[in-house]
């Protein structure tokens, strides 16, 4: 029987350089396909400036292809051995193997790489199952068929260097990116002020991202308990229809401060918002000074806003007289603050701490006891409505938001729990904060909103990383009930009441601009205001 050759011949230099050009592109960093999307939305969210991380990334790329050319000359010249028995028929089989391993490799890192820039959310999909499953399959037909094998390798090479050709845009695309003129962003500032009269009236703005007010209030989970969010709708008017303005926080939430809808947000390559209010609308660039905060000031209030995922303190930099805001980490250990020599290396540096470094323990360990101040939003949180001298006062807090960071039976914050576990730490922090919002000395003049983004959006995390068995009984098994949150109490308000016809959670930017221009300051002027909406 005539032994196959695993390779056509001997690959030109050329040839090969492609192939592990191609190669490289699977193996390299997710990061890499973020910071090339032609939207720059990784940018819009990430701390500033990334300048580094983009060479960092054109040095890794162009590294990868250089060693994967030699892996792939390396498998070339092994697959080369001859027929019969002996050395060359080892060498062969040793070959055979090793192709299977390589691409089952190469499977693992493209999947690695799209769940980091979230491509993937499917918890089934893992980069150990994808690796398993491209070289399991390889070794299988290798068993089966030595010929079909040997086809199969050739098409997975040539796909693998039609990849390659990427690598003419891709690096200069980097390389243009790490020379491009981009903020230092602040993380958060505090512009000094005059003292505020006392006492001077306030609003206080609670936004839980991704509260469902079907949860709370509706179809709660038994045994589940939300002390402070019964009691304060017992103290405030809820809007028990609210009809959704959006899906994704990035979109929403900015569209509230503008007064208009925004379909979709994007960014330049410097960073700076830009967004559009219809599918075929033309792009438009954010200008803070069309916002509420912006008229808040222009009718002597002071402003602030915390938060995390939205720049903030970017967007709105001269409308805001507090700010800070928690922007999500770069994944493997990249950071704006690393030279670029530094960033290169980031990567190894933080598989090698994967496999020989310690694992983070959890923020608190079961049955230990929690603390707030370790979810930076809550600490940011207090320490806006603990500041006398800002007049309105938002507040976008990280909760519910899966994944779940909460054991309601412990109390312990750290990874694992559910939906429902993130509803009993919201009514936590909740409490907390109406605490702050008590002791200031302008409470009785304080009204507070407390609204949700969107609800909770079973669709997008029902297959994905940290669904429990909880979040399944919870949700209906599958089902999506849209309303949002939003409820308003005003200074002295001891009894609650419910308002039954349908608002546009977008009408909450007229209602705060109402409140600031001293047109709203009790539930009566707040119910007039919403038979007309």
């Amino acid at each position: 029987m005539r032994a196959h050759s695993w390779s056509a011949g001997r690959s030109s230099w050329a040839r090969c350089w492609l192939e592990g050009a191609g190669a490289a592109i699977l193996l390299a960093p997710g990061l890499l396909w973020t910071e090339l999307s032609q939207t720059h939305i990784d940018q819009y969210h990430r701390l500033l400036p990334l300048t580094t991380v983009a060479r960092a990334l054109a040095v890794d790329l162009a590294a990868l292809s250089l060693l994967a050319m030699m892996v792939v000359r390396v498998l070339e010249r092994l697959s080369r051995a001859g027929g019969g028995t002996g050395a060359n028929e080892n060498r062969r089989l040793v070959a055979g193997l090793l192709w299977a391993l390589w691409f089952g490799l190469l499977a693992a890192r493209a999947i690695a790489g799209m769940i980091v820039s979230q491509v993937l959310w499917w918890q089934q999909i893992t980069t150990g199952r994808a690796f398993l499953v491209v070289a399991g399959l390889l070794a299988i037909l290798w068993l089966a068929s030595e010929r079909g094998y040997f086809r199969t390798v050739r098409v997975l090479r040539f796909g693998t260097l039609l990849v390659g050709f990427c690598i003419f845009w891709m690096i200069p695309a980097l390389v243009a990116a790490g020379f491009v003129h981009q903020p230092r962003d602040q993380e958060g500032f505090r512009r000094p002020l005059p003292a505020a009269a006392v006492p001077h009236p306030r609003v206080v703005w609670l936004l839980f991202d991704e509260m469902s007010y079907d949860q709370v209030f509706v179809h709660r989970f038994p045994g589940l308990e939300l002390p402070n969010l019964d009691k304060l709708r017992g103290e405030s008017v809820t809007f028990s229809d609210v009809e959704p303005d959006g899906f994704f926080t990035e979109d929403v939430i900015p569209s509230i401060f503008v007064g208009e809808p925004i379909n979709r947000v994007r960014a330049t390559i410097s960073g700076w918002m830009l967004y559009r209010t219809a599918k075929q609308a033309p792009w438009q660039r954010f200008d803070g000074s069309r916002t509420l905060f912006a008229d808040a000031r222009r009718a002597g209030w002071t402003t602030g806003a915390i938060g995390e995922y939205n720049p903030y303190c970017r967007i709105l930099e001269d409308q805001l007289d507090f700010c800070w805001m928690g922007l999500p980490p770069l994944p493997d250990h990249f950071s704006r603050d690393k030279s670029t020599l530094e960033n290169v290396t980031a990567p190894l540096a933080a598989d090698w701490n994967r496999v020989f470094g310690h694992k983070d323990a959890a923020t608190v360990a079961p049955g230990g006891s929690a603390s707030l101040d370790e979810l930076g939003a809550v600490r940011a949180g207090d320490a806006l409505i603990g500041d006398q001298e800002i007049d309105l006062c938002f507040v976008h807090l990280p909760l519910p938001h899966p994944p779940g960071r909460y054991n309601r039976k412990t109390g312990g914050i750290g990874p694992g729990g559910s939906y429902i576990d993130n509803l009993a730490l919201s009514d936590r922090v909740l409490g907390q904060m109406l605490a702050g919002v008590a002791a200031s000395p302008a409470a009785a003049q304080t009204t507070v909103i407390l609204s949700s983004d969107h609800s909770w959006r079973v669709g997008l995390w029902r297959d994905s990383y940290g669904w429990t068995q909880e979040d399944e009984l919870a949700s209906g098994h599958g089902h999506f009930d849209p309303q949002p949150m939003l409820m308003v109490r005003f200074p002295g308000e001891t009894a609650g009441e419910t308002i039954g016809r349908p608002m546009a959670l977008l009408a909450i930017h007229d209602l705060v601009e109402r409140m600031v221009a001293g047109e709203m300051g009790d539930a009566q002027q707040l119910e007039a205001w919403a038979e007309k909406q």
